[in-house]
């Protein structure tokens, strides 16, 4: 009521007077049951805890508060009720059990011990009422003693009803009806004579008895008992029709332990079966289980040290937190944006747009360059920067821990490379992905030379190492990374234009292991061959292009969907002029199924026909010429 009355803007005061008699309640409970909580946890600070928070929603709900503070109170209501529910779950494991829990663990415990007993069944059927009374943990092995005996005592008598002991001449005697018999009522499915019906059978179930409310019984189909036998069975030293026997089905210490929490009740008849039937009054068991049992002292001394231990750590933790600002855990350490003050200055931000550190960079900053990532899996993002080249200095990729701290810097670009003497490179993009899928993460940088060419793609461990280098003849910008051929493998895929094939647009195909070696055309003797995965070069329009100092460059590049249930890409190769043509790709990037032009290059073309660039016209027969693409595949050129 009271969060709701802050987000209606109402005043708070005459709803806190029915909420006031409630939290006086929580807190005297609190306070005097200080000693029973700290006994049912390992938590020093619970107590601490708890008060603590009621005294600050008491605070809030007395207070006129903003909106905003809403979410954060619910927060805290919501940790109380979680903590007090542990409390609760604690409690009840540590210092309890249920009636059903015991009965398992028995029946269990004789199973293991009458295994070799194939043609004995042994039924559980629990009623969920089993769990509505709950034992204090101290009287499980007590429980548990009686229940293993009974369940022994009732095998053991169908054993002797096996073997023929005692006086069976009433085996064969059909079961008894529901009716009384000796003033003794027998269930139906008792006994049925001879080697059948060898069964032992435990429940749990409601008791309809006043002031009974559960009861477990035990039955089996075993010798039965007269009523002689029914009066003393269940002291020490009595046997009756097994060799060997114990007597220790009800002991007289066994009746005492049933008898503090209800009664008892046999029902049996000679060459029939038993049934013992334990009911559990509610009354009775709540005086048994009054309380959890002694607690130990909590002397002054103890006090008086778990005090002193307490300042320490907070005046130690108050140092901390003063002299080492990472060390607050209460803010959000890790950076999740980077904006740029200008060309050499970038400010490092938290997602709730705080400033965690800044920086400035002796080289202009390149802002395509850059990549946030938790390369050393410690729960928080390195970022990672690319600068431009100097006319003295090349570009670098810089890594930053979460703290501002520069964990390493890699010089990119090589000098001699396709006959360029200039080792001067700017890093134009980063990509950070886990290429190998071995966990791990690699970074993959492109730089370009100044100022255009070569282009080199680099491959570099998360220590910032170099691993590879793929050099091309030409300018090339990271797209993206994904399985494109649905190999289960990661691809790179790159676009641009490559210098030595007439200036022609090209889409380039990489995976972790061709990222080196040189771009078509081969042939360098400095550099090997590079072994693409597929690298295409899109045709020019006849007529104009390289030749007259133009060139076409690949713009867009995607996936579009499914035909005739395979994957289709759709290229975008920008000519001069703002002509785009869209190429059609199967999705092993081999094939065009089409090419679609948009009315805007189609008026385009209509207008370098009538200046004259053109010599001929755009027929469908033109159209379907463009789809001839050059396409390398590991090196070779296949089309």
């Amino acid at each position: 009521m009271i969060l709701s009355s802050w987000e209606k803007r109402e005043k708070i005061q005459p709803r806190y007077e029915y909420f006031e008699e409630l939290l006086d309640q929580l807190k005297n409970l609190v306070r005097d049951e200080r000693r029973n909580l700290m006994a049912v946890t390992k938590d020093i600070f619970l107590w601490g805890k708890l008060w603590s928070m009621l005294r600050r929603i008491e605070k809030a709900s007395k207070q006129k508060r903003e909106r905003l503070d809403v979410p954060k109170t619910r927060k805290d209501l919501a940790r109380m009720q979680n903590l007090i529910e542990e409390v609760v779950e604690g409690a009840t494991e540590r210092f309890s059990f249920t009636l059903n829990q015991v009965v398992r663990e028995s029946v269990k415990i004789v199973r293991v011990e009458k295994s070799q007993l194939e043609n004995i069944k042994i039924e559980e059927q629990l009623d969920e009422v089993g769990n509505t009374i709950r034992f204090s943990y101290d009287k499980f092995k007590d429980w548990q003693r009686v229940l293993t005996n009974l369940l022994r005592n009732a095998i053991e008598a169908v054993e002797a009803k096996q073997s023929g002991a005692g006086d069976l001449g009433l085996v064969t005697t059909p079961p008894l009806t529901g009716q009384e018999e000796a003033g003794v009522a027998v269930p139906p499915e008792a006994g049925r004579g001879g080697g059948e019906n060898c069964w032992v059978k435990v429940s749990t179930k409601p008791s309809y008895s006043v002031p009974v409310s559960v009861s477990v019984i035990i039955e089996d189909s075993g010798i039965g008992m007269d009523e002689a036998t029914k009066s003393s069975f269940y002291k020490k030293g009595f046997t009756s029709g097994k060799e060997g026997g114990l007597g220790l089905g009800v002991s007289e210490e066994s009746v005492q332990l049933i008898e503090q929490y209800g009664n008892w009740e046999i029902e049996s008849q000679k060459g029939v079966g038993t049934k013992i039937t334990i009911n559990i009054d509610r009354e009775k068991a709540r005086e048994a289980e009054q309380g959890l049992g002694k607690q130990e002292p909590f002397f002054r001394t103890k006090l008086a040290f778990g005090l002193s231990l307490f300042l320490l750590a907070l005046i130690g933790l108050a140092l901390l937190f003063v002299f080492d600002k990472y060390s607050r855990f209460w803010v959000d350490w890790n950076p999740a944006l980077v904006k740029f003050l200008d060309e050499n200055t970038v400010v490092v931000q938290n997602k709730e747009g705080s400033t965690l550190w800044d920086r400035q960079f002796p080289q202009e900053v390149e802002q395509a360059s850059l990549a946030l990532s938790d390369l050393n899996k410690d729960g928080r993002n390195e970022v990672l920067l690319g600068t431009r080249c100097g006319f003295r200095e090349t570009g670098y990729v810089y890594c930053f821990s979460f703290k501002g701290r520069e964990l390493w810097k890699c010089a990119m670009g090589a000098a001699s490379v396709f006959g360029v003497s200039s080792d001067l490179y700017s890093v134009a993009g980063i990509l950070v992905r886990d290429l190998n899928l071995d966990g791990e993460m690699e970074i993959v940088v492109q730089a370009g030379n100044y100022p255009w060419f070569p282009n080199q793609t680099a491959l570099l461990n998360k220590e910032g190492e170099v691993q590879s280098n793929y050099w091309h003849s030409g300018v090339v910008n990271l797209l993206f990374c994904d399985d494109i051929d649905n190999d289960d493998t990661l691809e790179v895929v790159l676009r641009g234009v490559n210098n030595s094939l007439k200036y022609s647009a090209v889409l380039i195909m990489l995976d972790y292991k061709t990222i080196r070696g040189q771009s078509p055309p081969y042939g360098d003797e400095v550099l090997p061959k590079a072994q693409e995965k597929v690298y295409i070069k899109f045709p020019f329009i006849k007529g104009w292009g390289g030749e007259n100092g133009l060139f076409s460059v690949l713009g867009g590049f995607g996936f579009m969907g499914r035909e005739d249930g395979f994957d289709v890409y759709k290229a975008a190769v920008h000519d001069h002029r703002g002509i785009i043509r869209h190429y059609w790709l199967d999705e092993e990037l081999m094939n065009v199924k089409r090419i679609t032009l948009t009315p805007d290059t189609r008026f385009a073309l209509r207008k370098l026909k009538q200046e004259g660039i053109l010599d001929y016209d755009i027929t469908p027969e033109v159209i379907e010429s463009w789809k001839q693409i050059e396409v390398w595949k590991n090196g070779v050129k296949i089309r």
